[in-house]
């Protein structure tokens, strides 16, 4: 089928309530600090299939989008910098230009659905110059047969484009009763909320909760050895009719959501086979928890910091700790990003590490309506015909499936998405990088899970059980890893710092502290790294990107080398010229 013609395109006018100028939201401004260098970024414009009962006339469509362009000052916003800092300007009236596209009655809606979506996705958002917010439409004479929108993460998250949807559903139902409604709580409404007293002490706590946390916290959680020559992306699909049922007599006991179990059981594998007790992973949250926010539009989503500590004795125990986790992360993820960029470079420079952000977990069932195919709206391939077919239980009416689907480059090592929990638990896991999470892995991981769930069916499941339940065992390390605090770190990857960063013969050693490692590294004092805190500095400024990797606690410089880097011994006959931690909060001994 050819891409749809493009007939004509249509002026849509909207009246809005206001207009206004402020100060950016911390949602806004979390977005604006990873946007701002990479306006193409693919994650930097969101989509969404609008939903079109059959034969709704196109005029239909146009009021309904005016409405919802009235309604919500986020989509008629632009963003301006101003003396060094982006502001935004909410325009009360103007036209929004809709792609109308002449296509046959017989025409896959789908098909065409996603076509337009690709031309209005061919370039970035101008969000000085242009409304943030694209809209195409398929119709057959003044008929409409689908009807697509693209945003700028500037002006709405996931869950805004669910209450579009909804909203637009409604209004294209209400054919007499179509009206803008009542003021609402916007951005610019929220920017001055957030710089009040109150939320001024809310945002303080927030970040106080990140930063005791990211100095408790491993450097990566998928701390692996690689496996093969894979480096690129990998996704995977389970699906599990039992897991849903277990799911249900899981909550009943244990009072927490479908996301804490699965989030938990998760957490219980990965924990067996990393040889990690404290799982973290990045949860973007919805901070849509107030009545004036549930149905708010605009970039509200922010990171949660979930850390998870895999302590039983049973697994409904860790199911109940998973669920205050996720409830502590999420009452922590509005916060001014700018301010923790700033403490996380110091406490990175204390630590000697870069936390890598390198699992997340994100609960994408609860942007789908109730009743919508768990594929509608989101990113992923229809889910059969499945790769693998099995049964968790005995007579199972229903097998279990696993789908692998292509996958985009991303950075994350790990990437788990709750997609549904009815009328079927539905899993995603995926990975960027297969040489350290190869597709066996991801397999292994979810049918664990899923054993997990299931065998907590019938009642607490001890979680000393599972690693013989799942078959689960951790990875093998040798004398290459080494504990450093609550992180794994491989001596190897330090080497390669010392070497990228400094260029000069230098080498590490591990030191035993208790059951935990301190690093020292013999370096070859050159002009440019004269003292530790030069030594550290430059290892520091390499060592974003890096997994299982720290900076030397110590650093001990020399005016000569051995001939033999490696040699411990003689690295010490060296004459000494400065050693120290080489952190700024220290001064350095000499």
């Amino acid at each position: 089928m050819s891409s749809p013609t493009l007939a004509d395109r249509m002026k849509i006018a909207f009246e809005g309530l206001r207009a206004g100028e402020g100060p950016l939201t911390c949602g806004q401004t979390n977005t604006w600090q990873w946007m701002r260098t990479d306006v193409a970024n693919p994650m930097a414009t969101l989509q969404w299939k609008l939903p079109l009962p059959a034969d709704t006339p196109v005029a239909d469509v146009v009021d309904a989008f005016a409405i919802l362009l009235a309604r919500h000052e986020s989509l008629r916003t632009t963003f301006h910098e101003h003396d060094g800092k982006m502001r935004q300007r909410v325009l009360r009236s103007g036209v929004l230009v809709a792609e109308m596209h002449q296509v046959d009655a017989s025409a896959d809606t789908e098909l065409t659905s996603q076509r337009m979506i690709d031309q209005l996705r061919q370039k970035p958002f101008d969000l000085a110059n242009e409304l943030p917010v694209r809209l195409a439409i398929a119709l057959t004479g003044d008929k409409a047969l689908a009807a697509v929108t693209v945003y700028s993460h500037m002006a709405v998250d996931y869950g805004s484009m669910a209450i579009l949807g909804r909203e637009f559903a409604e209004l294209i139902g209400a054919t007499g009763d179509r009206s803008v409604g009542a003021p609402r709580h916007q951005p610019l409404d929220q920017a001055a909320e957030e710089a009040s007293p109150r939320g001024r002490r809310r945002t303080a706590a927030a970040l106080r909760y990140w930063t005791q946390h990211l100095r408790q916290i491993p450097q990566c959680l998928m701390a692996l050895p690689p496996v093969g020559d894979g480096d690129g992306p990998a996704s995977a699909a389970l699906r599990s009719s039992a897991a849903t049922v277990a799911l249900d007599r899981i909550a009943a006991r244990t009072q927490a959501s479908p996301a804490a179990a699965v989030l938990a059981a998760f957490s219980a594998v990965v924990s067996v086979r990393v040889g990690q007790s404290r799982c973290v992973f990045a949860s973007l949250s919805s901070n849509r928890f107030t009545s004036r926010l549930r149905d708010y539009v605009g970039t509200l989503a922010q990171d949660g910091l979930v850390v998870v500590d895999v302590t039983g004795p049973t697994f409904d125990d860790l199911v109940r700790q998973t669920s205050a986790a996720m409830l502590r992360a999420n009452r922590s993820s509005i916060f001014d990003v700018t301010e923790l960029v700033t403490h996380a470079v110091q406490i990175n420079d204390e630590q000697g590490m870069d936390f890598s952000r390198d699992c997340v977990f994100n609960n994408i069932s609860a942007h789908l309506p109730p009743g919508t195919d768990e594929t509608t709206n989101v990113q992923l391939p229809p889910l059969d015909p499945p790769d693998l077919r099995w049964s968790p239980t005995a007579g199972a009416a229903e097998p279990s499936t696993l789908t692998w689907m292509p996958a985009p480059a991303f950075p994350n090592r790990l990437v788990l998405q709750l997609i549904a929990a009815q009328p079927a638990l539905v899993v995603g896991l995926s990975t960027g990088d297969t040489r350290h999470v190869p597709p066996p892995e991801i397999a292994g991981l979810l049918q664990g899970m899923e054993t997990v769930l299931v065998a907590s069916d019938a009642g607490p499941l001890p979680l000393a059980d599972v690693p013989d339940l799942t078959g689960l065992t951790p990875v093998p390390r040798d004398s290459d890893w080494v504990r450093v605090g609550v992180s794994w770190v491989r001596l190897s990857e330090v080497q390669h710092l010392l070497r990228d960063a400094l260029a000069t013969p230098a080498y590490v050693t591990a030191e035993p502290d208790g059951d935990r490692h301190r690093l020292t590294a013999h370096l070859l004092a050159t002009d440019s790294v004269r003292t530790p805190r030069q030594a550290h500095t430059a290892c520091m400024a390499r060592l974003a990107g890096r997994y299982a990797v720290s900076a030397p606690h110590h650093y001990v410089l020399h005016d000569s080398a051995p001939t033999d880097l490696t040699d411990l011994a003689a690295w010490r006959t060296q004459p000494v010229l400065a050693h120290g931690d080489g952190r700024a909060s220290t001064e350095d001994h000499r």
